[in-house]
């Protein structure tokens, strides 16, 4: 297993311009197991619980040893986070037990599936949102990397296995977490299975959702005016931006600054801007500026050349990623794993590549040609 697959490529593609704050991390690769990697240290555990190999990528993992683990932690650490974004591989050696709990909230697995309870303040009302997700966790006694992801200022949940998401939960934007009072506990009721000397848990990271404004264009419009190319787009009241800063692309992989437009702070309003001296075919995208100095990017407009038909094999694949595009004109490609970090750049000439691939780590990587993404698992 890869030590940690993430993904939820909408929110993965909005968030390019923001970093997650991890606030809790362990690994559990030596003992004391109660010391953190990112954050305080448990402040106890059953005493039973050791660091024992066996662990993802050849590491140690936590094994209960007979007893249900109980790591307890101080709950202020994490009661003043508005959303969440946690992780943990866990090997399934029982039907029912916690990954992480605190208050309200409850993350882990129950008659072999898996669950998130977790409850927000919509508008001033206390809701809770307990939910099966659905789905059943392996019981290959593999490490399974499990998530949750809850951004408030979207509101959008996610919940995935191994990088593939599961169930969404789609709240009103901006309703704060309410995690309640009390110790945070890690491994509630997680005793193995009264296994002794098999590790069940590795890799618990809680942090901060990386930033995702509250910034959505209305509408976006790109059009030919003559020799000209006109963009337009409109802009809801209450989202805060102070400037539109217009990119271009020829490839629609590298794109240059070719212009601003000031905003008007929170204020409802229509928007253009004129680019005067367009390529043969052009890709438009919008970075809105908000005052805080953070940022979110439009969707995609493109004007001129041939939309390219795509097509991506083998899928899955091993080594190598063939592209096939319609047509003869150079298109550009990306690729780039779950994580956001590009792993290469080029151009497609002559309307087929082929992608070497083969020291991609294993899981999940995005392709995207032009303004269109594929998933691609990597074996």
């Amino acid at each position: 297993m890869v030590k940690s697959i993430y993904i939820q490529v909408l929110i993965l593609l909005m968030a390019f311009s923001g970093q997650a704050q991890v606030v809790s991390q362990f690994t559990w690769d030596s003992n004391p197991v109660t010391n953190a990697v990112v954050g305080p240290n448990a402040t106890g555990y059953s005493g039973s619980a050791i660091s024992v190999s066996g662990g993802v990528g050849g590491t140690n993992g936590l094994a209960p040893n007979g007893q249900n683990i109980n790591m307890t932690m101080a709950g202020s650490t994490f009661n003043s986070m508005p959303g969440v974004d946690i992780s943990v591989d866990f090997a399934r050696r029982e039907n029912g037990a916690s990954f992480f709990t605190l208050g309200n909230f409850d993350f882990g697995i129950a008659t072999g599936a898996i669950y998130v309870k977790f409850t927000v303040n919509i508008g001033g009302t206390i809701t809770a949102m307990n939910s099966n997700a659905g789905f059943v966790a392996p019981n290959d006694g593999a490490f399974h990397t499990y998530r949750f992801v809850y951004n408030n200022t979207t509101g959008i949940g996610t919940l995935s296995l191994d990088g593939v998401t599961k169930a969404t939960y789609t709240i009103a934007a901006g309703s704060p977490l309410v995690w309640g009072s009390g110790n945070a506990t890690i491994g509630s009721a997680m005793d193995g299975g009264g296994s002794s000397t098999l590790p069940e848990l590795d890799n618990l990271i809680i942090q901060n959702p990386p930033i995702v404004l509250a910034l959505e264009l209305e509408s976006f419009d790109a059009v030919a005016a003559g020799s000209w190319n006109r963009l337009s787009w409109s802009m809801a009241g209450g989202m805060d931006v102070s400037e539109f800063v217009i990119e271009r692309s020829a490839d629609g992989v590298n794109y240059r600054v070719i212009g601003a437009v000031a905003g008007s702070g929170s204020v409802a309003g229509g928007y253009s801007f004129t680019d005067a001296s367009p390529a043969a075919r052009n890709f438009y995208r919008i970075k809105m500026v908000s005052a805080d100095g953070s940022s979110a990017y439009s969707s995609i407009r493109k004007i001129g050349g041939v939309v390219a038909a795509v097509s991506c094999w083998p899928n899955p694949t091993v080594n190598v990623v063939n592209v096939k595009v319609s047509g003869t004109e150079p298109v550009g490609y990306t690729l780039f794993g779950l994580d956001g970090k590009v792993i290469q750049t080029g151009r497609i000439v002559g309307g087929q590549a082929s992608l070497d691939v083969s020291r991609v780590p294993k899981g999940v990587m995005i392709i995207r040609v032009e303004n269109e993404t594929y998933k691609i698992a990597k074996l």
